[in-house]
């Protein structure tokens, strides 16, 4: 790798600058994401296809967006990824709960940035099909294809991407226009296929086979980090454990027991590390979920009931789910524990009280969402913000360890609606850090 190419290289991770906390919306998008499929859920995917059909398209349908003001509690965030040898820009959404990557490929009906083959010369057909149906309800289909995919300096060639000549209104109308995952190929919608990180590994573009997520708090400053390759050590406070994966489907690992506080719960399950920076995206009064991504930690009915009676004045609502008291007494509790391998990891009340409930005064909506139908509780990134995370593909482990969080000066509100630089530094060609400026 020449000198220039080890200089700081960057591409965009950029504030939504029209999205604000929906508890209630993200609770309906992160529960169906886990939950187990319904009977005849194959009959359910051919109807949802049928909203692809051309004539009821997104591009044939009028939009009416509500504005939105940018509170920028925690708000969304998109990377920059360039594809093809004439760097067409398009905004993926980095997630650890699929590992597939689509885009829309120009044939498709959308207003979302479209690839064209055409103009790209290291393009290369591939035989097959791709479908996904996402468990929110929207789906999209289409054909394979392999080119190069640049992220901010690391460069993947031949990369299988699924090209989207078919894809729900709900897709269109996203500020995101693909997904990259970053999970197991197991749960790949391309059999046979290598994921964007099995051939990170295989093009020996990065020196170990581990990406590490830390997200800093908006509260704090804002901020984040993906790294690739490695891991930052001067964002661990404390001892890094490391969780074997019990199932190589999603991130998913075992939880020993469950506390808030010095009460012991007795309570143990299976978890699954999810991260993601989408949430939901309205169109007027209808809000539709196109992402796979998890902010919430979502639980069995149960558990959340658990936790919440250790939460003075917190009840669970049939049109809300479960609120608590915005009140100094409820944010100074503890928040709940995890054992995960012999340690604890808390989950702080100030990460769990998101927005203010409209018609309740004085209460918030809660960071956990409740399901009887998921086969795993559910980490999003409410458990990331306060521990940092290493996804290692190789010995096939999750490292959590407890974050540092600098504080930083609170930005001004049209500073966090400003375009936000992530730095990728390549170490000799073999560690990318995602820097969220």
């Amino acid at each position: 790798m020449s000198e220039e190419q080890e200089k700081v290289l960057s591409f965009q991770l950029t504030y939504n600058p029209n999205f604000t906390v929906r508890t209630p919306e993200s609770v309906k998008h992160a529960t169906a994401k886990h939950e187990e499929p319904k009977p005849k859920a194959k009959k359910g995917f051919l109807s949802r296809l049928k909203e692809l059909d051309p004539k009821t398209s997104a591009a044939n349908t009028p939009l009416y967006y509500e504005a939105l003001t940018d509170v920028a509690r925690d708000v969304q965030y998109y990377a920059e990824v360039e594809i093809g040898s004439n760097m067409q820009k398009f905004r993926l959404d980095l997630d650890t709960g699929s590992s597939d990557l689509w885009v829309a490929d120009i044939t498709c009906r959308t207003r979302r940035r479209r690839f064209v083959k055409a103009n790209s010369t290291t393009y290369k057909p591939v035989a097959g099909k791709f479908q996904i149906s996402y468990g929110d309800g929207s789906a999209v289909k289409g054909f394979l294809g392999q080119d190069r995919v640049n992220l901010g300096g690391l460069v993947i060639e031949d990369q299988v991407i699924g090209l989207a000549t078919a894809q729900s209104m709900s897709f269109s109308n996203d500020v995101i226009d693909g997904i990259l995952g970053l999970g197991f190929n197991s749960i790949s919608s391309m059999p046979g296929t290598l994921t964007p990180m099995d051939n990170m590994i295989k093009q020996n573009l990065i020196q170990s086979p581990i990406f590490s997520v830390w997200l800093g708090r908006s509260t704090e400053g804002g901020g984040g980090e993906y790294r690739f390759g490695s891991y930052d050590p001067e964002r661990i406070d404390g001892e890094l454990i490391w969780c074997p994966v019990t199932v190589k489907r999603y991130w998913q690992i075992k939880c020993d027991g469950l506390f808030f506080g010095d009460v012991d719960l007795q309570l143990t399950s299976d978890v699954i590390v999810d991260t993601d920076f989408i949430e939901a995206v309205p169109l007027t009064t209808i809000w539709l979920y196109p992402t796979p991504g998890t902010t919430l930690v979502i639980l069995p009915t149960d558990v959340a009931k658990a936790i919440h009676s250790q939460i003075p004045g917190s009840y669970y609502d049939d049109n809300n789910g479960w609120i608590v008291p915005n009140t100094p007494e409820v944010a100074n509790l503890p928040g709940f524990q995890l054992l995960l391998n012999g340690t604890k990891f808390n989950v702080i009340m100030k990460d769990l009280m998101r927005e203010d409930v409209e018609g309740k005064e004085g209460f918030v909506f809660s960071g956990i969402a409740s399901s009887d139908r998921i086969t795993a509780w559910i980490l999003g990134d409410v458990f990331i913000k306060q521990n940092y995370c290493i996804f290692d593909l190789g010995q096939e482990r999750v490292g959590i360890a407890k974050c540092k969080h600098p504080i930083r000066p609170q930005p001004s509100v049209l500073e966090k609606m400003k375009v936000n630089a992530v730095a990728i530094i390549p170490s000799k060609g073999k560690d990318a850090k995602c820097l969220i400026m």
